[in-house]
C-alpha cells in the first residue's frame, strides 16, 4: 500500500467523520488535520495543527475515527495524531520506506508480530520493558540463541517501539559486519564524517550478531568508544549474538565483559503449540486459503528447530498449492508438498549445524528477508541476490547437485540453478563487498 493510499484513507474516514459529526463541529476541530506523514508498523500518522488538537481528539473522537477506518480497509490499522513539534523542522514528511532507508529497520518487526511462546517469554517481556524505557532498564541489552528463532525481530521492535513514541529519535540497526564495513571504507578513503554522521548522536543503537565483530582490532576499539559513549550518555544499545557474551571469541574481553554489566535475555526453541501458533499468523500473511489445523500441526511437528524453517515448509506448501491450483489445502496435498524435504531431513538425519536450512536461515539474516522469499518466486534484486548465493554455496560448499538444489529452494529448474552458480562465481571475482557478504556468510555457516 503506497503512501497516497494512506492519505485516500484518510480523506475517506474524514468525510465521514464530517457527515457524522455536522459540518460545525467538524471544522472546529478537523478543519487542518490534513497530512499523512508517515506509516509505521499498521499505524497511519497524521499530522495535527497543535497539542489542543491532538489531546482534543484522542479523548473524543479517536476511536470512532478508528472505527470507520476499519470500514474502509481489511488490514489492522489505526490512525494516531501527532504535532509538527514532534517532527524536526528539517525533515520532509516521512514515510515508511525513506524511514527503513535511514534506520535500516524493517516495519514489520513490532512487538504486536510477535509470537510469544515459553521459549521466548522473559525476552519478549524484557525487550518490551527495554522499549519503554530506553537506557535505564538493561542497558546494554544482550539477546542470544539460534538462528531464525526471533532475535532480530525483537531487536528491531524496540527500535519501532521508541520511533513510534518520538519521531525525532536517532535508532539505527546494523549487523556487526556493516560496522565494519564502514569503519573500514572510512579509514581507507582517510575521511570519517561519513561514519561519524551515520553513528554520531545516536539514542538507541542495535547491534545483531556481534559474534561477526571478531575481525581486526581497529574496529572494535572503533565499537568500545562508540558503545562507552553511548552508555555514559544512557543512550540505549541492544546487541544479538549466537552465544553468551563469556563464550565470543576473538573479541576484546573489555568488550564481552561489558556486554554482561546489563541484561542477557536467550531464546529457545520454540514448543509446538508455538510454533502452530506461528504458523497460523504466517498463513494469514502469505495466503487467503484456508489451512487446516492438521495441516499446520504436521508442519509444526517435522519442522522443530526455528522459525525460518517452519516459514519455508509452509511457503512450500502454499506455493504446491497455487502451481497444482487447487484451494483446498488438505494434509495429503501437505504431505506431497513436503515430500522432497522430509525425505532429504530423514536420509542426512538433519542437523540444524550444518544443514542447508541454517544455511539459508542464515542468508535471510544478513540480507534482511525471510527463508520464504529465497524460495518464492520473486524477481526483485533483494531476493534474487541472496537466492543466487544460496545456489552458489549450496554448490561449491556442500556440493548438492544441481538438481537437489533445485528441489531445496522451491523445485527450480537444474539449469537456473547452474546458471545462477554460474553468475555468482564470475561476479566474486570482480566485486569486492560481493565476495566479502559470502565469506561472512560461510563464516556464520562454519560457526
Amino acid at each position: 500500500m503506497m503512501q497516497n493510499t494512506y492519505q485516500e484513507l484518510w480523506e475517506k474516514t474524514k468525510n465521514c467523520l464530517a457527515d457524522d459529526l455536522g459540518e460545525s463541529t467538524f471544522d472546529n476541530t478537523f478543519a487542518k488535520v490534513k497530512e499523512v506523514i508517515k506509516f509505521q508498523n499498521n499505524i497511519i500518522y497524521v499530522l495535527v495543527p497543535d497539542n489542543y488538537t491532538q489531546v482534543r481528539i484522542n479523548h473524543m473522537y479517536i476511536e470512532k475515527i478508528n472505527e470507520i477506518l476499519n470500514t474502509f480497509t481489511t488490514q489492522k490499522l489505526k490512525f494516531k495524531f501527532v504535532c509538527q513539534n514532534e517532527i524536526k523542522k528539517e525533515e520532509t514528511p516521512i514515510t515508511s520506506n525513506n524511514r527503513l532507508y535511514l534506520n535500516h529497520l524493517n516495519e514489520n518487526h513490532s512487538f504486536e508480530s510477535f509470537v510469544v511462546g515459553e521459549s521466548n517469554n522473559f525476552a519478549y517481556r524484557i525487550c518490551l520493558n527495554v522499549a519503554e524505557q530506553p537506557g535505564f532498564i538493561g542497558n546494554p541489552l544482550y539477546i542470544f540463541g539460534g538462528v531464525g528463532l526471533g532475535k532480530t525481530h525483537l531487536m528491531q521492535a524496540i527500535g519501532n517501539y521508541i520511533l513510534d513514541k518520538d519521531l525525532n529519535k536517532k535508532v539505527l540497526y546494523v549487523q556487526a559486519n556493516d560496522f565494519i564495513v564502514d569503519y573500514s571504507k572510512s579509514t581507507q578513503t582517510g575521511n570519517m564524517d561519513s561514519f561519524n554522521e551515520k553513528y554520531g548522536d545516536l539514542d538507541c543503537f542495535l547491534v545483531d550478531d556481534i559474534q561477526m565483530l571478531d575481525v581486526g582490532t581497529k574496529s572494535q576499539q572503533e565499537f568500545f568508544k562508540l558503545f562507552n559513549d553511548l552508555i555514559n550518555r544512557k543512550k540505549q544499545i541492544v546487541i544479538t549474538s549466537d552465544k553468551p557474551a563469556n563464550q565470543l571469541k576473538g573479541i576484546m574481553e573489555r568488550l564481552t565483559s561489558r556486554f554482561s554489566q546489563g541484561m542477557t535475555v536467550d531464546i529457545k526453541k520454540p514448543d509446538l503449540e508455538q510454533r502452530v501458533n506461528i504458523l497460523k499468523r504466517k498463513s494469514l500473511e502469505l495466503t487467503p486459503k484456508i489451512i487446516p489445523d492438521d495441516v499446520l500441526y504436521f508442519i509444526a511437528q517435522n519442522f522443530t528447530d526455528n522459525i525460518r524453517e517452519l516459514e519455508g515448509a509452509l511457503n512450500r506448501v502454499i506455493g504446491h498449492s497455487d502451481v497444482c491450483n487447487y484451494n483446498d489445502i488438505t494434509l495429503e496435498k501437505a504431505k506431497d508438498a513436503l515430500e522432497a524435504l522430509l525425505a532429504y531431513k530423514k536420509n542426512n538425519h538433519y542437523d540444524e549445524s550444518n544443514s542447508y536450512d541454517a544455511l539459508l536461515s542464515i542468508i535471510a539474516d544478513f540480507y534482511g528477508i525471510t527463508v520464504s522469499d529465497i524460495l518464492s518466486t520473486k524477481r526483485k534484486q533483494n531476493y534474487v541476490l541472496p537466492r543466487h548465493i544460496a545456489m552458489y554455496i549450496l554448490k561449491q560448499n556442500f556440493n548438492y547437485p544441481y538438481a537437489k538444489i533445485g528441489v531445496i529452494l522451491g523445485n527450480r529448474d537444474h539449469t537456473t540453478i547452474m546458471n545462477g552458480c554460474n553468475k555468482i562465481e564470475d561476479e566474486i571475482k570482480q566485486n569486492k563487498e560481493l565476495k566479502m557478504a559470502v565469506d561472512t556468510i560461510l563464516k556464520k555457516v562454519n560457526k
